[in-house]
Parts: C-alpha cells; sequence; structure tokens
C-alpha cells in the first residue's frame, strides 16, 4: 500500500457510500503529519484515508490541493516514516488495530456490571482535549479573510478538544503553533493523552484483568476476561497501588467530577500514557491524594519533610518499621 503525508490540518467533507460528499467538514480528515493510506485517483482528485479518521472514513481531496499538501510517504520495511509520531515512524499495523481498539472497548463496557465503571471505561479511547480549539466555521471564515483578528486577540488551540488518543502528542507554544501551515486548525492531543490503539488494547484489557480481581468480581466478569487469549487471572485480590487496600466491586460507584468516587482510573505518573504499567483501578479518595504528581515527587515529598522536622522523621520511620 501507497500513504501519504499531509503537511497540514485541513477540514474536509467524508465520503458518503455512494462517493458523494457529506454536508459537514471532519477535523480528523486531515491532520498535519498524520499518514494517509492512498485509496484511487482520476484526473482531478485523489482520495485518501486518514489514520485519525474513522475506520472506514475516507475523503476526496482535489489533485492542486493534494500536490501542494500532502508528501509521498518514505517505507521501512512496514514503518510508515516521516510522521508526527514518537520516533517519527508508525507501523502500518496500527491503521487496522484501531478497530480492534474500539471493539475491545465496547465489548469491556458491554460486560461491565456497573454503569460508573461503563463510563469510566468509554472514557478510555478518546483524550480530554482543549476548550479553545477552533469550531470550523471559525476557520473557514478566518481563512476567507471574513473573520478578522483584533491586534491582541488569538484564536486556536493546537489541541484537539475530545478526539482520539492516537492523534500525534503536541507540546508547543502559541507563537510556534500560528507557525503551521494550518493555523489555526489544532494538530495534535495532548502528550499525556497520547495512546497507540495497540496500547490501548493492552491499557484496556489490564484494566479489566484488575476488575476480574476485585473482591465480589461477577462470574460473568471472571469468566469473559479468562476467555481473552494470553490471559491468566493471578490468585489474590487486585489493590489500589496507592493504599495498598483491595478494590471491593460491590462499592464500585462513580460520577464524573465527583467529589466522593470510591473508584477510578488512576496513574502512577498522571502524565504518563495510558499503558498497562501505568494504568489501574484505584480508590477516589486515594487519586484525590495523590493529585497531579507522580509516586516518586510524593515519595521526595514525604522525605523532604521528614528531613524538616524531627516529629515527622520519628513518624516515617515508625511506618516504614525501621
Amino acid at each position: 500500500m501507497t500513504y501519504y503525508i499531509p503537511d497540514r490540518t485541513c477540514p474536509r467533507k467524508p465520503l458518503k457510500k455512494d462517493g458523494k460528499e457529506q454536508k459537514e467538514y471532519e477535523w480528523v480528515a486531515q491532520v498535519e503529519g498524520v499518514p494517509c493510506r492512498f485509496i484511487n485517483e482520476d484526473v482531478d482528485s485523489v482520495v485518501v484515508h486518514s489514520f485519525a479518521a474513522d475506520v472506514d472514513s475516507t475523503v476526496r481531496i482535489p489533485r492542486t490541493e493534494f500536490v501542494e499538501q500532502f508528501t509521498k510517504a518514505e517505507m521501512d520495511g512496514d514503518f510508515i516514516l516521516g510522521v508526527k509520531y514518537p520516533g517519527g515512524r508508525l507501523h502500518v499495523s496500527e491503521f487496522d488495530k484501531r478497530k480492534e481498539a474500539n471493539e475491545m472497548v465496547a465489548e469491556a463496557i458491554k460486560i461491565v456490571y456497573d454503569k460508573s465503571l461503563k463510563d469510566k471505561l468509554n472514557q478510555v479511547s478518546s483524550a480530554q482535549g482543549s476548550l479553545h480549539t477552533v469550531k470550523i466555521s471559525e476557520y473557514l471564515a478566518f481563512k476567507d479573510g471574513t473573520r478578522v483578528l483584533k491586534t491582541t486577540e488569538n484564536i486556536g488551540d493546537p489541541i484537539f478538544n475530545r478526539n482520539k488518543r492516537w492523534l500525534p502528542p503536541v507540546d508547543i507554544e502559541h507563537d510556534a503553533f500560528k507557525q503551521t501551515k494550518g493555523f489555526p486548525a489544532p494538530i495534535g492531543i495532548r502528550p499525556k493523552d497520547f495512546c497507540l490503539p495497540s496500547q490501548v488494547i493492552k491499557g484496556v484489557v489490564e484494566l479489566l484483568v484488575q476488575m476480574a480481581r476485585f473482591e465480589n468480581s461477577p462470574t460473568e466478569l471472571v469468566d469473559f476476561v479468562s476467555k481473552i487469549p494470553g490471559i491468566v487471572i493471578a490468585d489474590g485480590s487486585h489493590s489500589c497501588k496507592w493504599c495498598g487496600e483491595t478494590v471491593d466491586a460491590k462499592k464500585c460507584t462513580s460520577t464524573y467530577k465527583s467529589a466522593t468516587n470510591y473508584i477510578e482510573i488512576c496513574h502512577r505518573d498522571p502524565n504518563g500514557m495510558f499503558s498497562p504499567e501505568n494504568v489501574y483501578w484505584g480508590h477516589g479518595d486515594c487519586n484525590r491524594q495523590q493529585g497531579g504528581y507522580t509516586e516518586m515527587e510524593c515519595i521526595k515529598a514525604a522525605a523532604r519533610l521528614a528531613n524538616m522536622y524531627p516529629d515527622y522523621r520519628a513518624e516515617l520511620l515508625k511506618q516504614l518499621g525501621l
């Protein structure tokens, strides 16, 4: 297969099954640095499918725009080179892994017994994003000159608002963002939200295995997890990695942004990616205690306080059994 890489984000109208364009524009049909798979072409246009788009979504690019905005990707075996992904490369299998990731999340949500846990898993495959992302209507008005900025006014944000986890990780200042060819169109997601489809699958499987090890975990869930290829459910109950106490399935309740949730999807490193090593089911209170700090940062803070105050030092040594 042949792949092309766009040099800018540009809203496009996906094609319907009959080959005609839909009425509404979408951002993810063409995203800066995200590879597009070549589908077909004619004299006037080229049809491509973006890795950022839905699995069955394609767009038709006028040939003049395609020539200006797209570059044929170089390959290293099954790796697409020159993309805006870690290491500047992306394995072609990630295209197919998207469907598997979506199906895994859907299956997990279906089998999970509690609505609060369903809601949490539903958030797994999407990034949080920015509220300042420019709307497509505003972008089009800015590009055609009908939307003129005041001297001190900014527009847009490099971060997409609520989109797929496998969009490119981006961490740039607004001045650098203004230099992108598609400005003010967004170009990626926060690095902490980034996760390729293959990693999403592994992360969801890890969360399911942990759920199967909750105290009082339903038999149906345990049976479902035990049938996942390559999975062996270890003996013992799953424990919160912050306090060490077990998690009880009968107590699992959670509401979005609630201050009293019993359970949360926690991260050992809040700024780290969604990976099996970093995510776990933990207590809501424990998650709030940790805040936005890594475990190591919390350990260093405790050591610093212990060095400053003799009473804390004595208590720390007592807790460590020294």
